[in-house]
């Protein structure tokens, strides 16, 4: 009994490590997608047709998607995974299950928002633009707003997955 709690233990701890790696990179990749999002001076308007190079904000963007979609559905299967192995209802369980929402509709937010900037910073030639033939730029704080989101629904997953954990350990410290 007490090897499979080490086991249990020692998968969590790696489980959360990778959450917050992953969290910490994708936070960075925002921050860096806001330094190298495509300016106003790289702009080029030919009458009413214009004309905006691919930025590096594109390739970086996509990477804060994948690091933050790959820490979403870790931390919410290690939830489902501490959730399972209690078996019955407490206030607790309300909170954790409200904190794991939160955390999906933040991640969802930031979702659409940085895949919205991140293809605004993929090339628009001339007559083509984003939408209907223009040229948008991406407004300032956004990536910096959807890294904070990145934070937000990270550290609500964590704390969600850790009140489940808190809850299994007292019962278990209970039966001994």
């Amino acid at each position: 009994m007490e090897k499979q709690h080490n086991t249990k233990t020692i998968y969590h701890l790696l489980a959360t490590t990778i959450i917050i790696s992953l969290t910490i990179t994708s936070f960075a990749l925002c921050i860096i997608c806001e330094i190298k999002k495509s300016k106003k001076n790289e702009l080029r308007v030919d009458g009413e047709l214009c004309n905006l190079p691919q930025s590096p904000a594109f390739g970086y963007g996509i990477a804060a998607l994948i690091c933050s979609s790959i820490a979403q559905i870790i931390g919410t299967g290690l939830f489902i995974f501490c959730r399972r192995s209690n078996d019955f209802k407490s206030s607790n369980t309300f909170f954790a299950s409200f904190l794991l929402l939160l955390s999906w509709a933040s991640f969802i937010i930031m979702t659409v928002l940085v895949a919205t900037a991140t293809s605004m910073n993929q090339r628009q030639a001339v007559g083509e633009g984003w939408v209907d033939g223009k040229c948008y730029l991406v407004k300032k704080g956004v990536y910096v707003g959807s890294g904070t989101l990145v934070l937000v629904a990270m550290s609500s997953t964590l704390l969600s997955c850790y009140l489940m954990l808190n809850k299994s350990r007292a019962v278990h410290a209970q039966l001994k």
